[in-house]
């Protein structure tokens, strides 16, 4: 696996590197898996050295909704040996960091991958990329081998591992600009969360109608003021 190198044009503004534990919580909701998800046993040397940490492990994106607005939004665990809680209850969680190395490898990795996620398998992927970069302590990031891996050598396992690795050899090249904010969200006994928010969003159609109707009118009363 190709070690990952952190991108010299990143930039780290983008990346919520906020202080840790704000004094004010946010109040968010977990509503279930995104997808169905691609169900695979993950370890983790950190924390066990002979088990897995998970077993059969729905690996996806989650989706959450904010207490305050109601509005919903996809998150990414950050922590396998953890439990995100009960769907359908609010919890407080904070506006947390990531370390300068974190940063910029998230950032390349939500900058080439999440904007084309779409299957069970390629969410699947990038949830086991994201570990990989939060948990491995060795200097090779390798979905298949070091201290975080995916366990099992069945098909869905080895399919799900290689793609994780190409998602991670291709943010390591990756020398554009950020295309996302990322924030991380931590609580003391539940899973911390990676959320991605698009920066500079392409504006929809209605958008542009809208802005277009707004030049002409603007052009036809330049128009009427000309001397004539």
């Amino acid at each position: 696996m190709k070690q990952f190198l952190a991108p010299s044009l990143i930039a780290l503004g983008a990346l919520a590197l906020a202080p840790a534990h704000a004094a004010t919580p946010v109040q968010i909701v977990w509503q279930g898996i995104d997808m169905a998800g691609t169900k695979l046993s993950t370890q983790d040397a950190t924390v066990s050295t002979s088990t897995p940490v998970t077993s059969n492990y729905a690996t996806t994106a989650l989706n959450y909704s904010y207490v305050a607005s109601g509005d919903s939004f996809i998150a990414y665990c950050i922590e396998p040996s953890q439990s995100n809680g009960r769907a359908g209850f609010s919890r407080d969680y904070f506006v947390d960091s990531f370390s300068a190395t974190q940063s910029q490898r998230l950032q390349a990795l939500f900058s080439t991958e999440y904007g084309q996620l779409n299957t069970y398998t390629e969410k699947a992927a990038f949830q086991i990329a994201i570990w990989e970069i939060m948990r491995e302590t060795g200097g090779t990031l390798d979905a298949a081998n070091g201290s975080f891996h995916i366990l099992g050598n069945d098909a869905t396992s080895g399919q799900v591992a290689a793609l994780a690795n190409s998602f991670m050899t291709a943010a390591a090249s990756y020398n554009g600009p950020a295309l996302y904010s990322l924030t991380r969200l931590s609580s003391a006994n539940l899973q911390d969360l990676v959320t991605a928010t698009a920066i500079n969003a392409v504006p929809e159609p209605e958008t542009y109608a809208l802005l277009l109707a707004g030049l002409g009118i603007v052009g036809l009363v330049a128009r009427r003021r000309l001397p004539r």
